[in-house]
This record gives C-alpha cells, sequence and structure tokens, in this order.
C-alpha cells in the first residue's frame, strides 16, 4: 500500500526529492510462531529441543519505479531487509540486507544490479517451497542452490521479455561474497546463472537453470548438508574450487488443487578431485478451500562420495484472515539425519 512522505521518511529509505519523484511503497511480513524440535544429532545421541519462540524470516522493504523521462523504459528499485523478532544477542544484529537493487525495464526487457534473488533460486527451488519455516534444516533442507544463487549481491542480470511463454534469464556475479559470509571469497568468487521459463500452455508452468561459480580458495563447511561443526569436524580450506547446479521443475494447477516439483543436480570439486556428488527430487502438493490451504512435500536427497541417502517429508494447513495467516506444520528428517524434525504453529501478517 501506498504511504505518505512522513512514513517513508521515517523508515528513513530515500530523500525528500526522490520520493516526490518516485511511487514507492512500503511493504512487509512479519513472521513468528512456537517451535518444538526432536530427534536431533548424530545416530545414538538424538535429542529433543525445548519449545521456542523463533522468527520465520519476517521482512520488511520498499520498491517502486521512478519516471526516466523515457518512452516506454521505466526504472525501478528495492531495498529490502531482515528483521529479527527474536535472539538479537545471537543474530548479533536486529537488521539485516535481504534484497538492495535498481534497474530498468520496458519492452525491450529488464536489466537490474545489487543484490537480487536468483532465477535458479525463484524458478527451481521456490515452487516447492510449500513451508513457512524457511529455515536451512526444514523448510529448504535439501536447496542445492541456496550457497550461491539464493541471494546474491555484486549481481547483473537480464530478463528477457515474454516471447510466447517462454523467457529468458541471465545472471552474472562479479566478486560476489557468495551467502557463506566467511570473508574467503570476497575477491575470487566468479558466477552465473543461466535459466528459463515456459508458460505457454495452460495450467502449466516449466522452467530449467544452470549455474556455476568457481574460486581460488573456499572454506567448504557442510557436506551432505550438515555443518561440519555439528559433527565436531574442522572446516575444509579448500582450493581450486568450482561448484555447479542445475535443476528442472514444473507447476501445475487444476482448480484448487496446486502439483509441484523439482530435480536438482550439483557437484563440487576441490583440492584437485570431484569431493561432493549431489542429487534431490521433490513433489509437493497444495489444495485450497477458500481461506483453508492444505500442503505437503517429499523429497529424497542422494550424496554418492558419502553414500548418503536422506528423505524428508512435510504437511501443513494454514487459515488465511485478510492480510493474516495463522498455520501448523510439521516436518519431518530421516532418521539417519543430523537434523531431526521440527513442529511450528505460526502467525503471519502481511502489509
Amino acid at each position: 500500500m501506498k504511504k505518505s512522505l512522513i512514513a517513508l521518511a521515517v523508515a528513513g529509505a530515500m530523500t525528500a526529492p526522490m520520493i516526490a519523484q518516485a511511487d514507492a511503497t512500503l511493504y512487509g511480513s512479519f513472521r513468528m510462531g512456537v517451535a518444538q524440535d526432536s530427534n536431533t544429532g548424530v545416530a545414538g545421541s538424538k535429542t529433543d529441543g525445548d519449545l521456542d519462540v523463533i522468527d520465520t524470516s519476517s521482512r520488511m522493504g520498499i520498491k517502486g519505479d521512478v519516471d526516466l523521462g523515457l518512452n516506454g523504459t521505466k526504472g525501478f528499485f528495492q531495498w529490502e531487509a531482515q528483521v529479527y523478532g527474536t535472539d538479537d544477542v545471537d543474530q548479533g544484529q536486529s537488521l539485516g540486507n535481504r534484497l538492495m537493487l535498481i534497474g530498468a525495464k520496458g519492452d525491450w526487457g529488464t536489466a537490474q544490479i545489487g543484490k537480487m534473488y536468483h532465477p535458479h533460486y525463484l524458478l527451481i527451488e521456490a515452487p516447492t517451497n510449500v513451508f513457512h519455516p524457511g529455515s536451512t534444516n526444514y523448510g529448504e533442507r535439501f536447496n542445492l542452490g541456496n550457497e550461491f544463487h539464493k541471494r546474491q549481491q555484486n549481481t547483473v542480470a537480464y530478463i528477457s521479455p515474454n516471447m510466447n511463454g517462454l523467457t529468458f534469464i541471465g545472471a552474472l556475479v562479479l566478486l560476489g561474497d557468495s551467502d557463506d559470509n566467511d570473508g574467503a571469497t570476497d575477491d575470487t568468487v566468479d558466477g552465473y546463472n543461466l535459466a528459463a521459463t515456459y508458460a505457454g500452455v495452460d495450467n502449466l508452468t516449466v522452467s530449467a537453470s544452470y549455474g556455476s561459480v568457481e574460486s581460488d580458495r573456499y572454506t567448504v563447511t557442510k557436506v551432505a548438508g550438515v555443518s561440519l561443526s555439528d559433527l565436531s569436524l574442522p572446516d575444509i580450506n579448500a582450493t581450486d574450487f568450482e561448484k555447479d547446479v542445475w535443476g528442472l521443475s514444473a507447476k501445475y494447477t487444476m482448480d484448487a488443487l496446486e502439483l509441484m516439483a523439482k530435480y536438482e543436480e550439483s557437484e563440487t570439486d576441490f583440492n584437485g578431485a570431484n569431493q561432493i556428488d549431489e542429487n534431490v527430487w521433490e513433489l509437493a502438493a497444495r489444495y485450497t478451500m477458500g481461506a483453508t490451504a492444505v500442503y505437503g512435500r517429499y523429497a529424497d536427497y542422494e550424496e554418492d562420495n558419502t553414500s548418503s541417502d536422506l528423505e524428508q517429508w512435510g504437511l501443513g494447513v494454514s487459515q488465511k484472515m485478510g492480510n493474516g495467516i495463522v498455520y501448523l506444520e510439521h516436518v519431518n528428517n530421516d532418521s539417519d539425519d543430523y537434523h531431526g524434525d521440527r513442529t511450528v504453529a505460526g502467525y503471519r501478517l502481511d502489509f
């Protein structure tokens, strides 16, 4: 919804002259819940957690269009921050930068630069992300592209016009630091992401994506989706690091029923050899009855070098109340998985 100049000034997002020339919208989504974790840890030493109040990816931001004085082309901007509703001391901050991008769009397509979602996440991974808790251990447990192709800064991207249902997207990362935030790749990581999506058939959307990143040096903190520190192992200081990921997804809608599927493969090479070879497939469904939705997902993950074979399933129900949602969700990880199960009763307000 549109906010007054005073509201935008309080948000501290931009100056009065810029607001006067921009069509700006203040938006947000506050998401809180009560969670119970169980069966977490290595085999033989599983433990249950206490009830905990969690923040499930609350955010707020400002976005809008800007008149460039060009016929058929206008500028746009978006800034979005992570808002931490709990555990400020643990997070080390109460506000984190999620997105910050500017660009221009017209009949020729869209060009943008800054920190943004990569097409791999939006087209391949997002369709089966049906759960509200977006935790990497639960809602996004087996997203193979998250490390380098989720929200990535230093990105320059182009989105083609819609050509009879077909759209191409290309993104280039220039001296990116990735999402690992360990400071080890700031000057060396370069990557790219190429994708296409087709929605020219009624109720069906299919997408494909390929992404790659290279680095002279990189600190590996996870193997088979589990943090090395959780296994009491040291991180790996890798050289000649390269990670390739590709994926396919499909979504089909039949009235109130949505069916989603994805397949991803990823190969990670470092120290002169293939070290991590992963693949995952997921099936998800959502059925909506008025303001009530029921949904679920099944995932199967394999890593060849460690012979890991993990499964995950989850179920949820939500009730929409205007711009609010209440939900109850349960995600169950494999008994062999370090990460256990989570049940969440949550509340979400969008504005």
